[in-house]
């Protein structure tokens, strides 16, 4: 049987790098999926890939309702509050959130506290931590309800071995850091309701959002040099550490926060 089996799952940044490769393994994995993301393109895109796919492979009529795409900003609490009730109205219950939203800080001049414009950091901590707290405050009473839940947030590497300069952007560090502490407050607060709350910890992934790295071939082999595997991660390694955080061989796991960054933080 699929490890997720029938599972519904919401992933926010669902159309991004990492979401996107989340949501194809869910579904590969049994999970029934709403993706969720700003960017209705590159969303609508998606599920034309992923459905076609399907469909290719002969899934049956009953597969149809596997796969939504709904356009919504996690950082917005009325829009969080109707995706929660389009999910429900869709498939009757949520089993899975993965939060998976979230935003570079270096575009917008993310650095140093002292260097660091102030409208970047309440936008990088508005959509990086408050955009979580929106997410559950809205999707996880049905859970609540069930009794019965994973959420997985996915955090970064930077928060737990603080990056050299350049890459020391404050407020995106902070507010990573700050969801690994909302992960483990929420990890006591709801294992009473079986509702298990893990982080993941990616390190560098080859998404559009890092491909501006390669600009600097000299800074990009730094970069790589600080992982002992060699090489930087791809969306399917986090991918993989989510569909076994949100399934239930991971049922006596809570709490907990899994780096996925190739032993960068190791050394």
């Amino acid at each position: 049987m699929p490890r997720l089996a029938e599972r519904v799952a919401v992933v926010t940044g669902g159309a991004g790098g990492i979401g996107s490769a989340i949501v194809e393994s869910f579904l590969a994995h049994g999970a029934k999926v709403v993706i969720v993301d700003t960017d209705r393109p590159a969303g609508e895109r998606l599920l034309e890939r992923l459905s076609g796919a399907r469909q290719r492979t002969g899934p049956g009529p009953a597969d149809a309702n596997r796969l939504l795409f709904v356009e919504a900003d996690v950082t917005e609490s009325q829009q969080m509050a109707r995706l929660r009730d389009r999910v429900l109205r869709a498939h009757g219950k949520l089993d899975i959130i993965v939060h998976a939203a979230g935003i570079s800080g270096r575009p917008l001049g993310d650095g140093p506290v002292t260097e660091c414009p102030e409208e970047t950091w309440e936008t990088v901590l508005r959509t990086n931590l408050t955009g979580a707290y929106l997410v559950c405050k809205h999707l996880l009473p049905p859970m609540v309800e069930s009794r019965y839940g994973s959420v997985i947030h996915i955090a970064s590497d930077d928060a737990l071995a603080i990056p050299p300069p350049p890459h020391d952007t404050h407020a995106y560090i902070a507010a990573k850091g700050g969801l690994i502490a909302l992960t483990r407050a929420m990890a006591v607060s709801y294992a009473p309701y079986n509702i298990r709350v893990n982080a993941i910890a990616p390190g560098w992934i080859e998404t559009p959002m890092t491909q501006d790295l390669k600009a600097d071939p000299e800074g990009y082999a730094a970069l790589i040099a600080r992982h002992p595997l060699g090489r930087m991660g791809r969306p399917h390694d986090v991918a993989g550490a989510a569909v076994f955080l949100a399934s239930d061989e991971a049922s006596f796991v809570t709490g907990a926060v899994l780096p996925v960054e190739g032993g960068a933080t190791v050394w």
